[in-house]
């Protein structure tokens, strides 16, 4: 059985990169569909991960009406390109409401996001439209979200199988597959190695 062990670990190897090139090519027009949400703390000190949340609650505030009616990403990109400078401002305001006044940086655009589970589905690692908002020096843990469609807030448990209808039924199925953390893990490895091979 040992000598066939390097022939099994090659064969399951191809499988699992197979796969993810598959899921590649199934997750690419997904993520021309998605606005993520990233809130980075100062630092990991409790305190400051706790301003993080409340920035977080701040921004989804704001933005789970403004994205409420927005039909694809291109809408829901303007829309946060144009509130982004009294996002900001309101994120700072209450932050100097508290006891430590910090500046809220905003940023909209693409950015390479790890792969997230957030239960009910998954969500592939690659680049994705995001808006990030940095509290001070930003080097602090990040807080990670789908807010359009409204994936993961609380609105997108009223709304039910209306967050998904931007989406095709093989990206649902993706999202939702059975197995899914493994399979997309076999992605992110999958888009690694192909970003390493670009490199060198």
């Amino acid at each position: 059985m040992k000598k066939y062990a390097p022939l099994i670990f090659l064969t399951l190897l191809f499988l699992s990169l197979w796969t993810a090139a598959m899921d590649e090519a199934a997750a690419a027009p997904l993520r021309g569909k998605v606005l993520r949400l990233r809130v980075v703390a100062a630092s990991d000190s409790p305190e400051d991960q706790a301003r993080k949340l409340l920035v977080r609650d701040e921004a989804l505030a704001l933005l789970t009406p403004l994205l409420e009616d927005c039909s694809d990403l291109s809408e829901a990109r303007a829309a946060v390109e144009e509130s982004l400078p009294e996002l900001c401002r309101r994120a700072e305001a209450l932050l100097r409401s508290g006891d430590a006044p910090a500046p809220v940086r905003g940023r909209l655009g693409e950015e390479d996001c790890p792969l997230r589970d957030y239960g009910s589905f998954a969500l592939p690692a690659g680049r994705y439209e995001t808006l990030t908002l940095t509290v001070g020096p930003g080097e602090g843990h990040n807080w990670w979200c789908v807010v359009f469609p409204p994936l993961c807030l609380a609105a997108a448990e009223e709304e039910g199988e209306d967050s998904l209808a931007v989406f095709s039924p093989g990206e649902v199925k993706l999202l939702r597959g059975e197995g899914r953390v493994l399979r997309l893990r076999c992605l992110e490895l999958w888009q690694k190695l192909r970003a390493w091979l670009g490199r060198n």
